[in-house]
């Protein structure tokens, strides 16, 4: 007896739920992950027979029947619908049951191991990563910890690159962050900024690229009040001033106009700053990290950049590589992306085998960003749980090399749902499900959702109940 508990208390406590039936389709045990299942209580289910269900419609079809009759074991999915105890909602498992015969050859009991298909896409996801990246060493674990938000460190080179932000954090010189766009030059100017003694203080980012010459000036410096006409009449504080005691980050400083570039030196050597309009200068303690995405030691010998000010900003270089020059990243990131953008978007997605080698082989010209954007994609835009795209370029391929996404000719999703045989109906249905969940996780009340959708609350509820929102 004392085994037998013993037994019963490990079946009761694993993930997966578990039934045994006897020779008639009786149950004879279950375990609690089975009673959490279908939220009926223990005392219930051994009240139930297999063929229960089957007559309440909660299964179409009896597969222990199978294995009684072909005394063999079964694995197959199996839809659980919400027929009986209403508010459970409808799901999909796979079951695998295992027939235990007697003496001469009779079923004589069937054990059946049950998992709710969205645990094992969670469980693939997981052993999927950590058998797709690398170990690395605790030192770059410690470094790539979840208090440094996006940042995935798997590759050698990138953990190269956090080693050497690491070491030069607590420093106060010039850092130079050198790299294509979308390498994540911003992720580790912010790395070194957590890192260092200004961290309580403001981390102040400008792009030079985003603004006129005529307003970076006054975006960078301030102005003082009626400085120039439509100036607001307090006067503007300058970014400078505003990361006083803190980090200024200029990115794509490549892109600042000729004729700023002595007043930023100036800033830089003297660490005082002129408003526009004002004859006093004003005394600001920073730290500067810039970053560009285009070689500044060619646009000095091109005469846009100039020497003295490159000198300047070029005291710690960093180059951070492109993403196909790190693909050990790649795989780590896209999890971290997928985690981020189901849970956003309240989807449960995995990647399949396939996916992941295309993943991994694949350029990734847009470097992070674009990995980011086609994994956002891939989620919102796949209708199965399992991510399958052929075609990785015609989806994530960065501006001005990317192909329309939604004509028939050019769209590898739906391709490759014509593929599998995705008839129009289960299409429609799909989208028509998502269009209302979309709608009520929005809007939250059937009633809003209904008239945002143009149509009856009544219809709206039916949808919900039909699709098991």
């Amino acid at each position: 007896m004392e085994s037998i508990r013993l037994y019963e208390s490990i079946l009761d406590n694993i993930r997966d739920a578990v039934y045994v039936l006897d020779d008639k389709g009786n149950f004879i045990f279950v375990n609690s992950s089975y009673v959490k299942m279908l939220n009926l209580s223990r005392e219930e289910l051994l009240k139930f027979n297999v063929h229960d269900f089957l007559e309440t419609k909660q299964i179409d079809t009896c597969l222990a029947d199978v294995v009684y009759s072909q005394k063999r074991r079964l694995v197959s999915f199996q839809d659980i619908y919400d027929t009986l105890y209403k508010g459970r909602g409808n799901f999909r498992t796979i079951i695998a049951l295992t027939p235990l015969l007697d003496d001469v050859g009779n079923v004589k009991n069937i054990v059946s191991v049950i998992r709710r298909l969205e645990e094992l896409t969670e469980d693939y996801n997981e052993a999927s990563m950590k058998n797709a990246v690398s170990k690395v060493s605790l030192r770059a674990q410690m470094y790539a910890s979840a208090e440094d938000g996006d940042i995935v460190a798997e590759d050698p080179k990138t953990i190269e690159i956090l080693n050497l932000a690491n070491n030069i954090a607590q420093a106060e010189s010039n850092v130079l962050l050198s790299g294509e766009s979308g390498t994540g030059k911003e992720v580790i100017a912010q790395y070194i900024h957590k890192h260092s003694a200004r961290r309580g203080h403001p981390f102040v980012v400008i792009n030079c690229a985003s603004l006129p010459e005529s307003l970076l000036e006054a975006e960078l410096f301030g102005y003082e009040k009626g400085a120039f006409t439509g100036a607001s009449s307090g006067g503007k504080l300058g970014q400078f001033e505003m990361a006083d005691k803190g980090t200024l980050f200029l990115d794509e400083i490549n892109s600042l106009p000729f004729n700023l570039q002595g007043k930023l030196l100036r800033a830089i050597e003297t660490k005082t700053i002129l408003r526009i309009g004002s004859t006093k200068p004003c005394a600001v303690d920073f730290r500067l990290l810039a970053a560009t995405n285009e070689r500044l030691d060619d646009l000095v010998a091109e005469r846009q950049f100039r020497a003295d000010l490159y000198y300047r900003l070029n005291v710690i270089p960093i180059t951070i590589p492109p993403l196909r020059e790190r693909k050990e990243d790649i795989l780590p990131l896209a999890f971290s992306f997928l985690k981020h953008y189901c849970k956003k978007n309240s989807k449960t997605k995995s990647f399949s085998p396939q996916m992941l080698n295309k993943m991994k082989e694949h350029d990734w010209p847009g470097n992070v960003r674009e990995l980011k954007n086609f994994v956002e994609r891939a989620v919102v835009m796949s209708f199965d749980d399992t991510i399958e795209i052929h075609d990785i370029a015609a989806v994530a391929s960065p501006v001005g090399k990317a192909k329309p996404l939604f004509t028939p000719d050019t769209d590898p999703i739906l391709e490759d749902m014509m593929q599998r045989g995705v008839s129009l109906d289960d299409y429609l249905a799909e989208c028509e499900r998502r269009y209302v969940e979309r709608a009520l996780q929005v809007h939250k009340s059937s009633y809003a959702a209904a008239r945002v959708l143009n149509t009856s609350q009544s219809s709206v509820m039916r949808r919900k109940k039909k699709y098991g929102i």
